[in-house]
């Protein structure tokens, strides 16, 4: 039942994921570092709305680099999720309900990567 809280990563492969997604991690640190003082737009807190706001793209598409290697079908659910709302023009967030395209399917991959073990520190929130 709890077979996936002993699970051992597997330090290569972990490594060669790491590499391959090196420029997306490096896109979104710089981002997160960009946005670091920033406040929101109400004037308090030290930037974290601002920061997940304009970072939650970049961190996306961290999950979904990472995902591709540990969790196929979560990765590709949110493909098809994001395909279809690119194309119908609706990857915003709804301004009547604030619901963003594909959460569900981010929230999949998020999960998948931590019952993996391999979900990177830096996108921890």
């Amino acid at each position: 039942m709890f077979g996936f809280l002993f699970k051992k990563v597997d330090e290569e492969k972990l490594g060669k994921v790491r590499k391959k997604c090196k420029l997306d991690m490096s896109a979104f640190s710089n981002c997160t570092k960009a946005y670091a003082g920033e406040t929101d737009l109400l004037g308090a807190g030290k930037g974290s709305k601002v920061r997940s706001k304009a970072c939650e793209t970049l961190r996306n598409q961290v999950l979904h680099c990472y995902s591709r290697s540990y969790c196929e079908e979560a990765s590709a659910a949110y493909e098809r999720c994001y395909h279809l709302a690119v194309n119908k023009g609706r990857l915003l967030a709804d301004y009547k309900t604030g619901e963003k395209a594909c959460e569900t399917q981010v929230a999949k991959m998020e999960k998948c990567l931590k019952r993996q073990r391999v979900l990177p520190p830096e996108l921890k929130a």
